[in-house]
């Protein structure tokens, strides 16, 4: 997407604090902002609707629609007149974020993943 900074989400306070900074930068180059949250479903070994391991209520894809939500939410509060656009990007995070990359402005990551276990699954992205 030319004319546009890519920010790349996974729910962490850090990301959100990514968000705020991709925010801010697309104002001041006047280019759109893209919200995306990078995902690979077969390797998680994950159900699409509620885990029987989990809560009764919920699934990943509506924590990731939650989490993309709530970074929309962030940037709209930090520059509402910036043209924000977001997405799921189906593979693996660096991968995906790259290939965004290509055709950007600017792409903006958090300092870190996710906490926790995830975090050990995953690793830190940035």
């Amino acid at each position: 997407m030319p004319g546009t900074v890519v920010v790349g989400v996974d729910g962490s306070a850090a990301a959100l604090a990514a968000v705020e900074t991709a925010a801010r930068e697309a104002l001041m180059r006047n280019a759109e902002l893209h919200i995306v949250h990078a995902f690979v479903w077969p390797a998680m070994h994950v159900p699409r609707g509620a885990s029987p391991l989990g809560p009764p209520v919920g699934s990943v894809r509506e924590s990731v629609e939650h989490l993309l939500a709530e970074a929309i939410a962030r940037a709209r509060t930090t520059a509402p007149d910036v043209e924000t656009s977001h997405g799921v990007i189906a593979g693996e995070t660096v991968t995906a974020l790259e290939a965004e990359s290509r055709s950007a402005q600017l792409l903006v990551v958090g300092h870190r993943g996710t906490s926790g276990f995830t975090q050990l699954l995953l690793g830190s992205t940035a």
